[in-house]
């Protein structure tokens, strides 16, 4: 059985010693320090330390966020392995394992090699594996490494094959773990039959390079207009996984040796996930159940707020806390009603929703809320446009505050952000490796 206890602690020192310089958009421009002395500079966001446009991290929600998530996979009995695509920050992964995450997922093999660069003990790759490159530096890491758990995904007999023919010349004596993916027509990866699942499943568990450790499926991609439907389609899914699992154990396919792993839950749906699974599956093997939720972290102004179960699905549970916000100057009044601020697509997320703005600050005055109706309306590369209600007192140098939508796009555009406390004094930064 691979092991359920691994070490709980990241190398991160070469993260802390990094130089906080002019490599790091935003940052003061002051002799270089380094991110483990950053809490020491009593720097403060809003009050004219950093230049502009600054994305920041608030402790408090971060922390709200994690002790959320840890509580609820502790009473719901299953184990969390944050995706860690979302931020690709050592520091927070840290932080999650420390509340007790399971694993980390990644989607790329480069992702896995950050996660492995930093000592991640078990990573799942929720992705198929193809390429031979690859297949022999992962096959060369878990050779290096006895404690070291990996899975990767597969759909198909010919992934099976390939995953076969690289391995053979790997020198690899363990084999390695796959689970299996179930998809859902027109979407991603993944089996969109049973029969094909049944059959990728056995050639799996008859190779002599890999075990079948388990069934693999990701319901974030359902999605429309009618929520009750798409919770209704993500409840099918989750029944078409668990009565998989029963078929695939029933005909002795999965690896004797280990438990069943059984992985699904995004961020919007997990509450769907445990449910799902939330009645014992009475299989010859122990079971193990897997949230892979990586944006309930930060969680986000729109997209996840209206999607999260945390606060309304989740009935013992209370709503999550925004902790990404991006503050811009203003750089122009050039009409009345409009407002340029000084960051665009280059710093914030906007593949889902804009930015929300939310509140103003002029130099030597506390921050204050936005009139109603101010909105961000379009963004360019380095501007933003800010509609300005009637009314509202927004003047050239003041800096406006906005929440973000998808945290998964947000990440990618800082490699360092500053983490503040509630009166936006800087306690700490966050290297990211995107």
């Amino acid at each position: 059985m691979a092991s359920t206890s691994k070490a709980r602690s990241l190398d991160l020192d070469r993260v802390l010693d990094e130089q906080v310089d002019w490599r790091y958009k935003s940052f003061p421009a002051t002799p270089p320090t380094t991110i483990r002395e950053v809490g020491r500079r009593s720097w403060n966001v809003l009050d004219g330390d950093f230049m502009f446009p600054v994305m920041l991290l608030k402790r408090s929600a971060l922390r709200h966020n994690i002790d959320a998530m840890a509580a609820l996979c502790k009473r719901h009995g299953v184990s969390l392995a944050p995706h860690g695509k979302t931020t690709m920050a050592p520091q927070l992964f840290q932080m999650q394992l420390d509340a007790g995450a399971w694993a980390v997922t990644a989607a790329t093999m480069w992702q896995v090699r950050v996660w492995r660069a930093f000592g991640a003990g078990r990573v799942i790759l929720a992705n198929e594996l193809v390429e031979p490159a690859s297949v022999r530096w992962i096959a060369g890491e878990l050779g290096r490494d006895p404690d070291f758990d990996f899975y990767c995904l597969v759909d198909s007999v010919a992934q099976v094959n390939m995953l076969e023919a690289a391995l053979s010349g790997a020198g690899l004596e363990r084999r390695l773990p796959v689970l299996l993916e179930l998809g859902l027509a027109g979407g991603r990866t993944g089996c969109r039959t049973r029969d094909q699942a049944i059959e990728v499943a056995r050639a799996a568990a008859g190779s002599r390079r890999l075990s079948l450790a388990g069934v693999e499926g990701f319901e974030g991609i359902i999605g429309g207009d009618d929520q009750a439907a798409v919770l209704g389609k993500v409840d099918t899914f989750m029944s078409e996984m668990r009565a998989l699992v029963v078929d695939l154990d029933a005909a002795r396919l999965f690896d004797e040796s280990a438990e069943v792993l059984i992985t699904a839950g995004g961020s919007a749906f997990l509450d769907r996930v445990i449910a799902g699974f939330g009645k014992p599956l009475q299989l010859s093997r122990p079971t193990r159940v897997v949230l892979r939720s990586g944006c309930y972290l930060t969680h986000d102004a729109v997209h996840y707020k209206e999607q999260s179960p945390f606060g309304s699905r989740l009935a013992d549970t209370g709503p999550l806390e925004e902790a990404l916000e991006a503050w811009g100057v203003v750089l122009s009044r050039p009409e009345p009603g409009l407002a340029l601020l000084g960051f665009g697509k280059r710093d914030v997320p906007h593949d889902l929703e804009l930015p929300v703005p939310r509140v103003a600050k002029r130099a030597g005055k506390q921050p204050r809320k936005l009139a109603a109706g101010a909105s961000i309306t379009a963004l360019n590369d380095q501007h933003a446009y800010l509609k300005v209600p009637d009314g509202e007192d927004l003047a050239v140098g003041d800096i406006v505050g906005c929440g973000v939508s998808h945290p998964c796009t947000a990440f990618d555009k800082w490699r360092l952000l500053p983490v503040v406390d509630d009166e936006y004094g800087v306690v700490d930064a966050v290297l990211t490796y995107f």
